[in-house]
């Protein structure tokens, strides 16, 4: 079972979906071309994800080496924290794409809400009841 790197949007795509992101993953094969393209939007700002933590990590190792720092440290670490800039800079993209596709689905289920008939249940049966008799 593989594990799956988490994003700040991963609540929000499972409530504008209304299934957990396990659940339409699996089911991905029989999902509509919208809901298609907002997973396979998740699964690349998943991916970004990953790439932020494993160079953010690598920073952290070349920063806590144990050396003498001179120049060829500190153009290692530059080096490093371009990379770590880059990779939240597509992140950044990424997740501004899949925002704007959840709040387009969460738009679409708004309006479908209000233009919905606002009964939604049996109606109700009056009932009369009769006094109680005095003895």
């Amino acid at each position: 079972m593989s594990t799956m790197t988490l994003t700040r949007q991963d609540a929000r795509l499972e409530a504008a979906l209304g299934q957990s992101i396990t659940a339409l993953t699996a089911a991905q094969a029989r999902m509509d071309a919208e809901t298609t393209r907002v997973l396979d939007t998740h699964r690349a700002l998943v991916a970004a994800e990953t790439a932020v933590s494993f160079q953010r990590v690598r920073l952290i190792n070349v920063a806590a080496a144990q050396r003498r720092v001179d120049d060829a440290v500190l153009d290692e670490l530059d080096a490093q924290l371009e990379k770590l800039e880059e990779a939240a800079e597509e992140r950044d993209v990424l997740e501004a794409d899949l925002v704007r596709l959840l709040q387009a689905r969460e738009e679409a289920a708004k309006r479908k809400a209000t233009e919905a008939p606002q009964a939604t249940g049996p109606a109700p049966v009056p009932v009369a009841t009769v006094p109680a008799r005095r003895r």
